[in-house]
């Protein structure tokens, strides 16, 4: 069963109605000018099979290839299909279009125990429209959260009128619902990446980092396709103003460009937004390595400080420990071959400092090679 939650309009009572629909079921019957909610979106992308998925699509007469595999797992997509009016010069009838939009939101710790231990969900959106004119206008809507659908009953409660002659009319207020999502999770990962900057005194978690590091890639690559999935939707919106009859008035048509317009600079805010948390992270996962050396660095310092405490002492007890020195009842006595020593020493030591410098020149002037190859 394909449990599914319907907004569908009265044109008679000029309001929006809920109702629950089995997609699956027999007989079928969709209202003509509605939105359909499938919410079970792990269901439909990984236990529904590819029969089953054709089926619940091919109510709107979406392509079969989308119930593939292929595109229940894709990090976004747009395409379309138009039907041309027979024996007019491009005047648009109908209009079929498909389009993903993923989003993946961070939990917090009471969400967890209702969405389970993995510390976020992902949202895989998909959108399917089908649109015959004022008469029909349909739009499944696949894998949103239930808030989509709450904040979009409350929008339509309030103007429940739409533009019906415009193909894409249904999508502005829906778009409007998945964005306020995405800025929600979009801030979600900003808020713990903000946690961790003002917890710099603390020990780093590296574990921790490097996983909100790919909770923050993985936000910004959905919210890049995102912006060339509207790109795709605001060229298909222009192309559709320009093959419908000239009954929809101007003004309306330059302002849903226009809205359509700041609906696609507000998604690319968002991407901007999430880069910029990256790479505020990333400074913050450097600065965490750059602390843990410089811990290393204090720890060798004090190794080697305790190293020179001890070893004027531990040298004289070694020298005295030799043959040159005996200590007898009648005193204390000194070899003669005591110059040995000296002589044995002194070239050593003067050798081992020569070897070091030279090694350091060495390396000094193989590093310079280095990077003047690298260059």
């Amino acid at each position: 069963m394909a449990h599914s939650t319907v907004l569908a309009y009265d044109p008679t009572r000029g309001i929006w109605q809920p109702r629950n629909v089995d997609l699956l079921g027999a007989n079928v019957i969709l209202d003509p000018i509605c939105y359909i909610f499938l919410e079970s979106g792990d269901w439909y992308n990984n236990h529904c099979p590819e029969i089953d998925r054709y089926r619940i699509l091919q109510l709107l007469q979406v392509p079969r290839f989308l119930a593939g595999r292929t595109y229940t797992s894709l990090n976004g997509y747009f395409g379309c299909r138009s039907s041309i009016e027979a024996g007019s010069s491009g005047i648009l009838k109908g209009l079929t279009t498909w389009f993903r939009i993923l989003t993946k939101k961070i939990l917090e710790a009471e969400e967890e125990l209702a969405y389970g231990a993995n510390g976020y969900i992902w949202h895989e959106m998909g959108f399917f429209t089908q649109w015959s004119g004022m008469s029909s206008a349909r739009v499944l809507c696949i894998g949103t959260p239930p808030s989509v659908r709450i904040q979009l009953a409350d929008v339509l409660a309030r103007s429940p009128s739409l533009e019906l002659r415009d193909p894409l009319a249904m999508l502005y207020p829906l778009l409007d619902e998945v964005i306020t999502e995405c800025d929600d999770n979009t801030w979600r990962v900003t808020r713990e990446v903000r946690k961790i900057e003002k917890a710099r005194h603390e020990k780093p978690t590296f574990e921790v980092l490097n996983n909100l590091a790919r909770h923050v890639r993985h936000i910004v690559e959905v919210e890049s396709v995102a912006v060339e999935t509207l790109q795709c939707l605001a060229y298909q919106q222009q192309k559709n103003f320009t093959r419908l009859p000239g009954n929809i008035p101007e003004t309306y048509q330059i302002q849903a460009e226009e809205y359509l317009t700041f609906q696609l600079q507000i998604i690319k805010s968002l991407r901007r937004r999430a880069q910029a948390t990256s790479e505020r992270l990333d400074g913050e996962i450097h600065l965490a390595y750059n602390i843990l050396a410089s811990t290393d660095n204090q720890i060798m310092k004090s190794v080697a400080l305790l190293t020179m405490i001890f070893l004027p002492s531990t040298f004289i007890a070694t020298l005295f420990s030799t043959t040159f020195f005996s200590f007898a009842e009648d005193g204390w006595l000194a070899s003669n071959a005591f110059w040995i020593y000296w002589v044995v020493v002194i070239p050593l030591t003067i050798a081992v400092v020569l070897v070091w410098r030279f090694w350091l020149g060495a390396s000094k002037s193989i590093r310079s090679k280095l990077l003047r190859t690298s260059k």
